[in-house]
């Protein structure tokens, strides 16, 4: 049930609007400032012991306004009191990228899917189920994400897919059912077992397999290349005196 508590899903956003306003940042000063100088100049200070120093949202908006005067007040307000349909991807497109979808897993879902023995297909019918030869727990569903084919037909974690379209599953025999959903009218069939109890669900779902990837927008400057790039480390300062042996 992960999708439908969200978990801390909060500090992914939280990524996505801190690059969004970067992209703000680096366009109100013509490429000539970051959310680097916003974080020297917020978070920055005289070396010493650790100190507790709270701060308001007005304060926050003042430093953002040092750096780069912008509506700052109405952009966080928007982001933090609002919700969308989607993710905030207004950072993403800024600098000159865009997310897509293809039926080409990503390398991300690739290592995972090897490293932790399940199926993600949360972005197509909507399911991440395990597999892993000769376990019990093979096809136990881990998540199914609202709103998705999956979850509209009535199936949710805990369950355990049986067979699909009347055939025992395998991970190749799923997708080779997605793919093949795209040209015909008829729904998944999915054999479910749920405590002891066997059901078929009809998935209505024919736009194959889905994983998401990120596509680079040529009409715009590559500014997530730049933001990502490896900084040079400062000079640790130097002692004023040598230790005493």
């Amino acid at each position: 049930w992960t999708a439908w508590r969200r978990g801390v899903d909060f500090y992914d956003e939280s990524v996505l609007i801190w690059l969004e306003a970067d992209v703000i940042i680096r366009r109100q000063s013509q490429g000539q400032r970051s959310v680097d100088d916003f974080c020297r100049l917020f978070l920055g200070g005289q070396s010493g012991p650790p100190e507790v120093k709270t701060y308001t949202f007005e304060d926050l908006v003042a430093a953002l306004n040092e750096v780069a005067p912008y509506d700052w007040r109405a952009f966080f307000n928007a982001r933090l009191n609002s919700t969308a349909a989607r993710a905030p991807l207004e950072g993403l497109e800024g600098s000159g990228w865009r997310l897509v979808y293809s039926e080409a897993p990503n390398d991300l879902v690739k290592a995972a899917e090897k490293e932790q023995d399940f199926i993600d297909l949360s972005h197509s019918m909507g399911l991440v189920l395990k597999h892993q030869e000769g376990d019990a727990e093979n096809g136990r569903i881990n998540d199914a994400i609202p709103g998705m084919a999956a979850a509209q037909a009535g199936i949710g974690p805990g369950m355990k897919l049986v067979a699909v379209n009347g055939r025992a599953w395998s991970p190749e025999l799923l997708r080779e059912a997605l793919r093949a959903a795209k040209t015909t009218p008829e729904p998944l069939e999915l054999l479910m077992e749920n405590a002891g109890f066997y059901k078929t669900y009809f998935l209505n779902y024919q736009d194959g397999e889905r994983y998401p990837h990120l596509e680079r927008d040529s009409t715009r400057p590559d500014l997530l290349g730049e933001i990502i790039r490896p900084r040079a480390a400062r000079p640790a300062p130097q002692a004023s005196e040598k230790p005493q042996s």
